[in-house]
């Protein structure tokens, strides 16, 4: 590569005291732009990293907090109650699993009814509702505007303009009449 000098970034330096502005154009070679692109990159990428990492601690000591105040709950609870808490507890990640399974198997059925009618499966998501019927409903109503909105499409694509009347056919220019005399058998 040549030593060709670009000028590539301005910086901003403010003079404090008499708050103007002063523009600098600083001039790189393409190698010393790449390692300032590379080293801004690197600092922005950090900064966002280490901002996720103090949510997830934050997040971590949340829960930590919460798990540590429902332990001191249920130690302070009877044997008694503190199953029951167990068993309320198990029934309702039971549930929500149960939950789960029925959602999965409920857009497998909808993947399917959608393949099944010609519709594109990855309408799945939009289409999925509490039960098997109201999904059921929801894929006919969208079968019946999709197929709507194709017909139009394809009619807009094959709208032709009317022929004019009286016009000639094609780029000849020869009457009927003309025809007429040249296929004569007898003249």
């Amino acid at each position: 590569m040549s030593e060709q000098i670009q000028n590539v970034e301005t910086t901003e330096i403010q003079n404090n005291e008499t708050e103007n502005t002063e523009v600098e154009k600083l001039e790189l070679t393409p190698e010393e732009l790449q390692k300032k692109i590379e080293s801004e990159s690197d600092r922005k990428l950090a900064k966002v990293l280490e901002r996720k990492q103090k949510e997830w601690e934050q997040q971590f000591q949340e829960r930590l907090e919460k798990e540590k105040k429902e332990a001191e709950r249920l130690a302070k609870l009877s044997e008694k109650e503190r199953k029951e808490e167990e068993l309320v507890k198990r029934e309702q990640e039971i549930q929500e699993r149960l939950r789960q399974l029925e959602l999965k198997e409920l857009k497998a059925d909808a993947v399917a009814d959608l393949s099944s009618k010609g519709l594109p499966s990855e309408f799945a998501d939009f289409l999925l509702a509490d039960n098997a019927e109201k999904t059921l409903e929801n894929i006919n109503n969208f079968k019946q505007a999709f197929d709507a909105a194709v017909n139009e499409a394809v009619k807009e694509k094959l709208r032709q303009d009317t022929p004019r009347v009286g016009g000639t056919a094609g780029s000849t220019s020869i009457s009927i009449k003309d025809l007429a005399q040249k296929h004569r058998v007898i003249k």
